[in-house]
């Protein structure tokens, strides 16, 4: 697997550095809303905006790969990234970040079908689960890394703004400086949300509460936060610590999953998720905050696992040149579920109380 991925090193440094600034991005714009009195279920509305994006960016990647191919599609998400979180800098306009955010997730979306459908086609059967697993620790080490960003600079001020940028600009350059060339480029027909559930019904199911729960679970976790009174250095080592599972159980779920049933340990997986969730409020109210880190690590960690369990799930039914249409439909199916998450959480949150966020969860 190693030689496999020594090949791929200039796509994770580059796809790292993007996160990173993608991370960064994640915590400082739910906690700049709060700071200008937003309401919860606008910030939830905002946010979930970057799904939406995601979404289109998931029924339109395959067709814009195919025209000009990965490394371009690549670089073209990040600029525009860069020019989204700038643009928000400039205004608190909420209509525009909701905007902004929809570009970032229509950017997102693109780059994670170029890595995604890169490392498949780099891939076995048999190695497939850890290859995936190995770009979600990637993802997971830039977005924990990113937490810590927040304290360069008030999240008021412009600076914060201005480093997200930077950092989305950079992640261009080991991409473009490579003389590696992109995957080939297969003429596929598309493929529906009926054909994926056909093919593949647990990876459809899966990939979309794991959509949906991650994203209720990292756009509110801020929030929920703020209403304990957890915020500066505090907040970051707490939405660190979030990050930190999902970057810690992404190899051995991997492991598991290529070496046993997915089926089965999804179902642990998931039973354990039931029980660290609940602990979660409970361990707030007790002020109890190692205990509540441990178990928010836990449970993001799992949903964090259901993404590339879904890929690998799906992609051992669908013959190699179907898995770019394949993986535009679970980009899509994935997209949707985060639409729902910062939405709905958010306004049961606002009628139920923030606790309440993971009553939904569970």
């Amino acid at each position: 697997m190693i030689i496999t991925l020594l090949p791929l090193i200039t796509l994770f440094i580059s796809f790292f550095i993007l996160m990173l600034g993608f991370g960064l991005i994640g915590i400082l714009l739910p906690v700049r809303m709060g700071m200008e009195g937003m309401s919860t279920d606008t910030i939830g509305l905002v946010l979930s905006m970057y799904a939406v994006g995601m979404l289109m960016g998931g029924l339109y990647c395959r067709r814009l790969i195919s025209r000009v191919g990965h490394i371009r599609i690549f670089s073209a998400s990040a600029a525009l990234s860069a020019i989204a979180i700038l643009a928000c800098s400039l205004t608190m306009n909420e209509w525009i970040w909701g905007a902004m955010r929809m570009l970032m997730g229509f950017c997102i979306a693109c780059a994670f079908a170029v890595i995604d459908g890169w490392l498949s086609e780099a891939s076995s059967d048999k190695t497939r689960g850890r290859i995936l697993a190995t770009s979600q620790v990637v993802v997971m080490a830039a977005l924990f890394c990113g937490q810590f960003l927040l304290n360069l600079a008030p999240p008021t001020s412009q600076t914060i703004f201005i480093v997200a940028g930077i950092l989305l600009c950079l992640a261009l350059i080991p991409l473009i400086m490579s003389r590696r060339a992109g995957p080939v480029i297969h003429e596929t027909q598309g493929m529906s949300f009926k054909q994926l559930a056909t093919l593949s019904p647990l990876g459809v199911v899966s990939c979309f509460f794991g959509g949906l729960m991650y994203a209720a679970m990292v756009n509110m976790l801020p929030v929920f936060a703020a209403n304990y009174d957890i915020s500066g250095f505090e907040l970051t080592l707490y939405m660190a610590s979030a990050i930190l599972g999902a970057f810690l159980l992404q190899f051995p779920v991997g492991m598991l999953s290529d070496r046993f049933d997915r089926r089965t340990v999804l179902f642990y997986l998931l039973v354990v998720n039931i029980v660290a969730t609940l602990i979660i409020p409970w361990s707030a109210q007790n002020q109890w905050l190692s205990i509540m880190m441990l178990t928010t690590a836990i449970s993001t960690g799992i949903f964090t696992c259901l993404y590339p369990m879904s890929i690998s799930e799906t992609f051992d039914k669908v013959q190699r040149s179907d898995m770019a249409a394949a993986m535009g439909g679970l980009l899509s199916i994935y997209a949707l579920g985060s639409i729902f998450g910062p939405l709905s959480s958010s306004i049961v949150m606002k009628h139920l109380g923030h606790d309440a966020l993971f009553v939904f969860l569970v």
